[in-house]
């Protein structure tokens, strides 16, 4: 980047020059317009050049993620005044790593509504994911998630597993994979009763480019354990505005099959936030 801003200021500097030419050949240097439009032309070609490389396939491991950082940081806020006093409040962060065989994904969001100055939503998401490929379509993964919900089926539930996906879709606008495998799971219900036992997660991640503006993904999990089954499903739709701005939709559904007396089996969570995004 600073190469091209070089090279910009430098074609800048010919222009301003070559408007100046009397003042110019005064002291000895010729600059014409053949000339700034020669050193326009070479900046265009560097820029497609450089556009070129971002595009080959070597930046991206097998998984079609870009090498390197990448992630996305979004914000959401609302609140009225007057015959009701309300609050709501989203933030959320996906930020991951990738290497040639590694990848590596963080994710933290949370979610606070107040109204008439009492609560009555706070929670937080964190998760871990690595995967290890061993060829374009099967990999390794490890998971590490926590939830925490003070008005939730479940106060905490935190799960940590090992286990295989498998890529069944893979393409430039469409990718889908599966992934399943056993784990630990420790569950606190609002009461404080705790729960520790072994669980079992099957997942599904999909991504949907419709154009160069807008993307759809959906991510699905289920896991199981004998005190109870959590299906949470994630949809979002972005859409892009101007550079790295977006602007994402989304909605969360958390089920659970047998959650603590006087919780509802099913919440769910809506979202409009404004996203910035790098890579």
């Amino acid at each position: 980047m600073t190469h091209q801003i070089t090279k910009i200021a430098g074609a800048l500097a010919l222009v301003i020059a070559g408007g100046s030419a009397a003042v110019a050949q005064e002291t000895g240097v010729q600059i014409t317009s053949d000339a700034a439009n020669d050193a326009v032309k070479q900046i265009e070609t560097d820029i497609r050049d450089d556009y070129d490389r971002s595009r080959d396939a070597n930046r991206f491991s097998n998984n079609r993620r870009p090498l390197g950082w990448r992630g996305s940081v979004s914000a959401s806020a609302n609140a009225t005044s007057g015959n009701s006093d309300t609050l709501d409040v989203g933030i959320g962060a996906r930020f991951g790593y990738g290497t040639a065989n590694w990848d590596h994904d963080f994710t933290l969001s949370q979610n606070y509504s107040e109204s008439e100055g009492a609560k009555t939503a706070n929670t937080f998401l964190g998760a871990y994911d690595a995967s290890r490929y061993f060829n374009d379509r099967f990999y390794g993964f490890g998971k590490l998630r926590y939830a925490k919900d003070e008005f939730g089926a479940f106060e905490e539930d935190a799960f940590v597993g090992v286990g295989l996906g498998y890529r069944v879709i893979d393409s430039d606008t469409f990718n889908w994979r599966v992934q399943a495998g056993p784990g630990y799971r420790l569950t606190r219900t609002q009461a404080g009763v705790k729960e520790e036992e072994a669980a079992g997660l099957i997942g599904s991640r999909m991504y949907w480019s419709l154009n160069d503006n807008v993307t759809v993904t959906n991510d699905t999990d289920v896991l199981s354990s004998s005190a109870d089954t959590l299906v949470s499903n994630d949809l979002g739709v972005n859409v892009s505005l101007s550079g790295p701005l977006s602007l994402r939709t989304s909605v969360r559904t958390d089920y659970h099959t047998d959650p603590a007396a006087g919780q509802k089996s099913t919440s769910n969570t809506f979202g409009v936030s404004l996203v910035y995004k790098f890579n």
